[in-house]
Formats: C-alpha cells, structure tokens, sequence
C-alpha cells in the first residue's frame, strides 16, 4: 500500500523516469565502449597471428618444424600457439596435439577454450602450406577474455545499481512531498466537515503544493466570506424585512377594520411595500453581478466621462439638499472595463455622499493623480464611517449606529463592492478630515488596465 502511495506521487515517478533514463543511456555508453575495445583487441590479435603465419609461411619445409620449435621456446611464457599438421591432421610439430574440429584451413581466426595441450583460451588461425601440410597459429586470449567479463559486469552492475540509486531517491524525495500531501488531505477533510476557518498548512519552500496550498486558501477565504455574508444577509433580512412588513400588516388590518378607506392609508402600506421591493432589487442586482462570468460588455472606458454623466445626474439632488456637488478637472485616462457598471458603482457613491452631507456640506468626485494606477475618488465633508465600520459597511444591509433611521436599503456599498470584484478592482474608504473619502482603485496596467 506504502509503495502504491510513493508511485502516486509525481516526484517518485520522475525520479524512477530519469533513474531508468540515465540507467539506459548508461549502458549504452559502456555497451559501445565494449563492442569497440573488444572489437580493437581482437582485430589487434588477428593482424599479429597473420603476420606470424606469413612470417613462418615463406620458411622452407625442411626447415619449418625446427623453426616452430626454436619459436616455442623463446616462448618463455606460453602465451602463443604454433603447430605443424600433415594433410591428413597428423601432428608433426608443436604445442598443438590435435587440430581443432570447427577451425577451417584458411579460413577466418578461431577462438577456442583452453586444452590440455595449451592450458589457456586461445585465438588460433590455420594456413594451408605448399607442401600441403597445415601450419596453425595462436596466441593466448585469456586477458581479452577477462576484460570482456570485466566490462560485462560493469555493464549489469552499473545498470542494476543506477536503478536502486533512482529507486531509493525516489522513495527519499517522496517521503516529505507524501507526510504534507497527508497533512493537506486532513485539513481538506476538516474543512469538507464544516470549519471553514480552517487553512492549508504551508511550509517555506514555495514549491508546487505550497502554491495549490495558497490558492486553496485564497479560494477557502472567499466562500469564507460569502459564506457569512449568506448568513449575515439572511439575519438582517429576517431582521430588517421584519419591521416594514409588520407595519404593512398593522395598516392593511386597520383598513379592513374601518368604515372607509382612507387614501393616505394605502399610500403608507405602498410605501411600505415598496421599501421591501427595493432592497429585494438590490439583492437581485448583487446576485446578477457575482454570477456573472463573462465580460462581453468589458471595453475601453472614459473615467472622466463616467464622471461627468454622473455630476450632470445628481446635480439636481445635491442642490435641493443644499450640498455642493463638483467634478474634478478633466483629464483623459481610459481603463479596460464595463462603462455601465462603473457608471453604476460611482453613482452609488456619490449618492451616499449627499446622502449623509447636510446642507452647506460639499461633495467632489475627481480622478486619482497616478496615471499608472487609474482611481476615482468621491469626497465629502459629512460625518464620515468610523474607521471600525468600515470594512463591515461592504457587507450586505450592514448599517452603522448613526444611520439606521437614514433611508435606504443598505445595500450601496454592497453593489459598489460587487462591482469592483467583477472587475478586479479595489474599493478603499479613507477618512477625509472630516468626512469620508471612497477610492475606486484599477489594477496597474500590466494586470487589468
């Protein structure tokens, strides 16, 4: 089961792959060195038999057997072979009883093993003389053979011991990769049962699994985070619908108690109705952005332009509120994004912003002065969020303290962040001095912009 884990692993795979890899090439290499020594040695053996069987050829007849027995004896060492047969294979003279059954007269060289007439492997090569006897020649082959074995087993034990190396490589390299995949697989277990808050644990290294680790956090932050905002958002809903619906219910059942109906009366429960609509629409909106995976409506747009549309619509509004509402100077920066929404994100901002100026109050929306990091900075002299708030008004029907008897749904700045996700843009809210001042931040230009 152990090895059946260490195979799985990419890393034991690839060491075993490389290890079989070099093992392979490996034995090529000494393969080749092999057949080339080996194929040299005997060449070499070869062209000195000959030359000693052409020397010995040209003796005269006569002469012929005490010439072999002069040469086998300043053939101290035994290492050569010289005999003289008759046509018949009778011996005449030399170290050599009997001839050879497989060695052909003229033929090519021989190698047989050792005999009892010459105790040693040996290379023989016969001639057939002019008198019709056969001259054969040798020589002692024995170390040719020894180094063939010596680069034989060189050959199976390099081999053998290259695969055991990559093998115990493999199973070394795989160990550690192993004990943190199994810590991985129990923090995966740990949050599949529930516990979100739970991480992948990550080391120093920055290796791959360290890299998946972080995105599985990345990602495991996120459902985090809608995961509450659910639940944050099906508390205040039970909360913040409770209130407008009862009243709803209180009047209607006044109505149906009364002689007449009063047109006043069913303004109220309109009105009430329609509180409940609107922030039922705001939902609806939120949902349709964070579904949205496409981004056909993605184009080049004119920040400055999307804040002109904006001033010229809310002019009005901020006038009968008593509030001064104006547009930094003009500047042309163009970013890569849906000119609809963007037009949708500021125009909530700046619909906050009068919102809670009072009158006297100003209100200005400018572009940022980096043009390397494109922003759209709306601005007012109100009362601001406090800086503990801030984070949490992002969050769906979130409404501070100061503000729950403010109308409106409570779900703006939830769009507007909706908004910036879709886009991979950042929303930041500073303190003003007072008031309160909302950054639309676009990603440098090598990213999104």
């Amino acid at each position: 089961m152990r090895l059946r884990q260490l195979w799985r692993t990419t890393t034991f795979r690839l060491t075993v792959l490389y290890g079989l890899i070099f093992a392979v090439g490996a034995v090529a290499l000494l393969g080749m060195v092999y057949l080339q020594s080996a194929v040299y040695l005997t060449h070499r053996v070869d062209g000195i038999l000959n030359t000693e069987a052409d020397a010995l050829a040209r003796t005269p007849a006569p002469a012929l057997s005490s010439g072999i027995e002069e040469a086998l004896a300043l053939n101290g060492d035994q290492t050569n072979v010289f005999a003289l047969f008759s046509a018949k294979g009778a011996w005449i003279a030399g170290n050599l009883r009997a001839l050879p059954p497989n060695l052909r007269v003229n033929g090519r060289p021989l190698e047989v093993p050792a005999t009892a007439d010459f105790p040693a492997a040996a290379r023989l090569i016969a001639r057939s003389l002019p008198s019709g006897d056969e001259l054969v020649v040798g020589r002692d082959v024995s170390q040719l053979r020894e180094m063939r074995a010596i680069i034989a087993s060189a050959l199976i034990w390099s081999g053998v011991l290259i695969i055991l190396v990559g093998l115990a490589c493999g199973t070394a390299l795989s160990i550690g990769p192993l004990r943190r995949l199994r810590v991985l697989q129990a923090a995966g277990q740990d949050i599949a049962g529930g516990n979100l808050k739970r991480r992948m644990p990550t080391s120093n290294r920055n290796d791959e699994l360290d890299m998946f680790a972080t995105t599985v956090n990345y990602m495991m932050g996120e459902v985090e985070r809608l995961m509450s905002e659910v639940k944050g958002s099906t508390d205040t809903i039970a909360h913040d619908l409770r209130t407008p619906l009862t009243r709803a219910r209180a009047q209607l059942h006044r109505i149906q108690q009364a002689d007449t109906i009063e047109p006043v009366e069913i303004a109220r429960v309109t009105a009430e109705i329609d509180e409940v609509l609107e922030r039922f629409r705001a939902l609806l909106r939120i949902s349709e952005l964070e579904a949205r995976e496409r981004h056909a409506g993605f184009s080049r747009a004119d920040l400055t332009g999307i804040i002109e549309q904006v001033v010229d619509l809310y002019q009005p509004l901020a006038e009968a509120g008593g509030v001064t509402l104006s547009a930094g100077r003009r500047r042309w920066i163009t970013v890569e994004a849906d000119p609809k929404l963007l037009f949708e994100a500021v125009s909530n901002l700046v619909d906050n912003a009068i919102k809670f100026t009072s009158a006297g109050g100003a209100v200005e929306v400018r572009l940022g002065e980096d043009p390397a990091r494109p922003e759209i900075i709306v601005e007012d002299n109100g009362p601001g969020i406090p800086a503990v708030e801030r984070t949490a008004v992002l969050q769906r029907f979130y409404r501070g303290e100061r503000n729950r008897l403010a109308s409106g749904s409570g779900l703006g700045l939830s769009i507007v962040a909706a908004i910036m996700r879709l886009h991979g843009f950042d929303l930041v809210l500073h303190d003003a001095h007072p008031g309160l001042k909302a950054v639309i931040q676009c990603s440098p230009p090598d990213l999104t912009c």
